[in-house]
């Protein structure tokens, strides 16, 4: 079983559906977005990047997670023009396997460039809504999400149920003038309050010299 394949970040923000690309060149290439979700069994990822392999495609970003019993699979995929509606029939033909092809442009997309990028940690009690909570106020102060991870366990004694939440969100530049990460940290520790948990901004510049001794 995998649990994971790569941490290669894909920005979902910056995927857009288009059409086929229309060019007469061999080596033209088509992109995709494939995902697919599935019980969990061994093969899953080896069954589903072969079939890239077969048409002569190639795997770019990847994202593959254990989902409490299901697989999930997500690849940003370039695969020949010619073999699109092949390769398209061949993963519909997989086992068990749920997929979904959604088309999009590589080439020639406008470069974004970050500004800012902070990771938020959340730790503490389940709660109705507590994930929304947390995103809506990332992105009311203009913050993008750009990885987030969530997981629930029991806690050792009682009938609490523990969460906690890992993400990464950014503001493109330019940066907004009224942009204030300091501001957003005691919004987010005001909303911590509230939901009997404890959240936290860090921003990523500081926290990789703090690691390599900066």
């Amino acid at each position: 079983m995998i649990a994971s394949v790569t941490r290669c970040r894909l920005s979902f923000t910056s995927i857009t559906r288009a059409s086929r690309l229309l060019s007469t060149s061999p080596n033209a290439k088509h992109h995709m977005v494939i995902s697919a979700l599935g019980e969990d069994r061994t093969g899953i990822v080896a069954d589903m990047t072969k079939l890239v392999t077969d048409v002569g495609g190639n795997v770019g970003d990847s994202r593959a997670m254990k989902l409490g019993s299901h697989f999930s699979l997500m690849m940003l995929v370039s695969v020949p023009e010619a073999k699109v509606d092949c390769f398209k029939s061949s993963i519909q033909s997989v086992k068990d396997i749920e997929t979904l092809a959604i088309e999009t442009t590589v080439a020639g997309s406008p470069t974004i460039v970050t500004a800012y990028e902070g990771k938020f940690i959340l730790d503490g009690a389940d709660s109705p809504g507590i994930v929304h909570k947390v995103t809506r106020l990332l992105a009311e102060n203009g913050m993008n999400i750009n990885d987030l991870r969530t997981s629930e366990e029991s806690a050792p004694f009682g009938g609490t149920t523990l969460f906690s939440m890992e993400g990464v969100a950014t503001v493109n530049s330019p940066l907004p003038k009224t942009f204030e990460p300091d501001k957003i940290r005691l919004k987010l520790a005001d909303l911590g309050d509230s939901l009997n948990c404890d959240i936290s901004l860090e921003d990523v510049e500081e926290e990789s010299a703090a690691m390599y001794g900066m």
